[in-house]
């Protein structure tokens, strides 16, 4: 019987190590394969893989969503790139960035966002735009550094009231998600995660999704799998490199701590505020929740100079479904965050800054905006 046991630990041990090896393998392989696109910003403690494209006297700096990259801003990156600065970044631990420090929440993001512009010498003044987590944590940089932010595009993001606090449902939904990423977080660093994701491309499917249906036990139907609807609105981009960097160990710990730190990043900015002298556009998907849209709505109508306008073509990917939207959003409040621009816009008459839809896209009807309120209270 010892004997038998010796045989177990002894296959055990050898197949950990093959999987570590396999993984390592794997990991300088993929290196060499996909090189950034950008450069690697040192900050000391970890790098941040930063794209930046353009020029201009102002820059517009791109936050993606919770799992996305610079990727999901590709086409959108390349058209603004025509007229200003544009900047696009990987958060620590996804793409081509570092692992960072924990806990990852927007108070830290941000910390190290600003350490990266100053080590990068991507000198202010900032148009900032926030996609999905991004627009969670943008308002709280423009809140902690209001002499370097001009404006704000929000896009589809996550509203605070949403999380601070969450509901039972949505803290049980994190709670879960979190701990499948720490499972996914030691199975890729022996390489199971990178040997499922190698499965997916021959003929054992079914093999690997059962395999991935396992890893993820206790999530949603379909959430744990690539037939899921959630994976297939992801950009192609986005999607096409998945299986690059969603087998890391980086990334799996790194999204672990932002969903077990939603409610107090949500809470952070919450209690900075959104800013009430700077022009800020908040788009809404129609596809997202009621209470979200409607965050959304009241939010933009406490802001003094603030807009509401819903993407009616599109899902949570608005740069996607409808990029002139955004691009026309981004394009209009660059205009018009010069210091004598926004003294002009404050001292319009309200039913000049009640612009409609098509004021902003040329008449397209795809989307309706809420009215600015000359309000001074707080968000």
């Amino acid at each position: 019987m010892i004997h038998i046991l010796i045989w177990i630990a002894a296959f055990v041990l050898i197949g950990i190590a093959l999987g570590v090896l396999y993984e390592a393998w794997g990991t300088r392989k993929d290196a060499q394969a996909y090189l950034p696109l950008g450069r690697m910003v040192d900050l000391g403690t970890h790098r941040l893989h930063v794209l930046e494209k353009g020029s201009g006297p102002l820059t517009i700096l791109l936050e993606a969503g919770l799992m996305s990259t610079v990727l999901s801003w590709a086409e959108l990156h390349e058209e603004l790139a025509k007229s200003y600065r544009v900047v696009a970044y990987d958060r620590a631990g996804l793409g081509w960035s570092d692992l960072g420090p924990m806990p990852r929440t927007a108070d830290r993001i941000l910390d190290e966002l600003h350490e990266m512009l100053h080590q990068a010498k991507i000198a202010p003044p900032y148009v900032l735009v926030g996609h999905s987590f991004g627009g969670l944590t943008m308002p709280l940089f423009a809140a902690r550094y209001p002499r370097e932010t001009l404006s704000m595009v929000l896009v589809d993001a996550v509203a605070p009231a949403e999380w601070n606090p969450p509901s039972d449902h949505d803290r049980k939904l994190t709670r879960i998600g979190a701990q499948v990423c720490r499972r996914a977080a030691i199975l890729s660093r022996l390489g199971v995660i990178r040997f499922v994701g190698f499965l997916l491309t021959t003929r054992a499917k079914d093999v690997a999704g059962r395999l991935v249906r396992l890893i993820s036990r206790g999530t949603p139907a379909q959430s744990g799998t690539v037939s899921s609807p959630w994976f297939w609105a992801l950009p192609a981009n986005e999607r096409a490199m998945a299986s690059v960097f969603w087998i890391k160990e980086k990334f799996a710990l790194t999204i672990a701590s932002q969903l077990e730190n939603l409610p107090v990043s949500a809470a952070q900015v919450g209690e900075a505020g959104y800013p009430l002298d700077k022009p800020v556009v908040i788009l809404s998907a129609s596809t997202s929740s009621q209470r979200r849209r409607e965050e959304h709505a009241a939010l933009a109508a406490r802001l003094p100079l603030g807009q509401h306008i819903t993407a009616k073509e599109s899902n949570h990917w608005i740069m996607q479904g409808e990029p002139e939207l955004v691009l026309q959003a981004v394009q209009r409040i660059a205009e018009l965050s010069g210091e004598s621009q926004s003294a002009r816009f404050l001292s319009a008459p309200a039913t000049a800054r009640s612009e409609s839809r098509e004021t902003w896209s040329g008449g397209s009807g795809h989307a309706e905006s809420g009215t600015r309120k000359r309000s001074t209270a707080g968000s």
